[in-house]
């Protein structure tokens, strides 16, 4: 995992997308989480077991995550409240994915299995949301920035008083 985790962060910087690394890594555990909703609990105990052996293995996106939050925290204080609530949310996934897999569910965990595909089809949907809000934000920025000339860039880089990400030479990473 530690393995998978450094390659997913590696390979975000190298291609400069987070979004549909996200996006791949919910993908990834997928077909698992969907396997495991619907074999038939003791049926066939080798496929269960290659199932979650390969969805515990997928690359953890945390790091990526991160890193991405800190890069489009642009000044320190918005990094710390990012930073901070980034940290939180971690948090709480952790405490709500201590409570998928309940005692009455068992054996075959049928409804806590198809909590987890909501979840991570949620999880997909965020983050193209997400990678569409910055697209978005970076071309609006783009557009004015492209129709200043020389002269009004310099003038706004001198004397605007926009800080951090709502500066227009600012772009999100996605």
């Amino acid at each position: 995992m530690t393995i998978n985790m450094l390659l997913l962060t590696y390979l975000s910087e190298k291609i400069n997308q987070r979004a549909f690394l996200g996006v791949f890594v919910e993908l990834s555990l997928l077909p698992c989480v969907i396997g495991l909703a619907v074999i038939p609990s003791g049926l066939n105990k080798s496929a269960s077991y290659a199932l979650v052996t390969v969805l515990l293995s997928y690359p953890s996106p945390h790091p990526m995550q991160v890193g991405w939050c800190s890069r489009n925290s642009s000044t320190v204080r918005t990094r710390t409240v990012s930073a901070a609530v980034c940290n939180i949310t971690m948090q709480l996934q952790g405490i709500v994915n201590s409570n998928i897999y309940r005692g009455e569910d068992r054996p075959g965990y049928r409804r806590g299995n198809r909590h987890l595909v909501a979840i991570a089809s949620m999880k997909i949907f965020i983050c193209l949301l997400a990678k569409g809000y910055y697209v978005w934000r970076n071309k609006r920025c783009d557009k004015i920035w492209n129709a200043m000339n020389v002269e009004e860039k310099q003038r706004y880089l001198e004397t605007t008083a926009d800080k951090g990400s709502k500066r227009l030479d600012f772009r999100f990473a996605s």
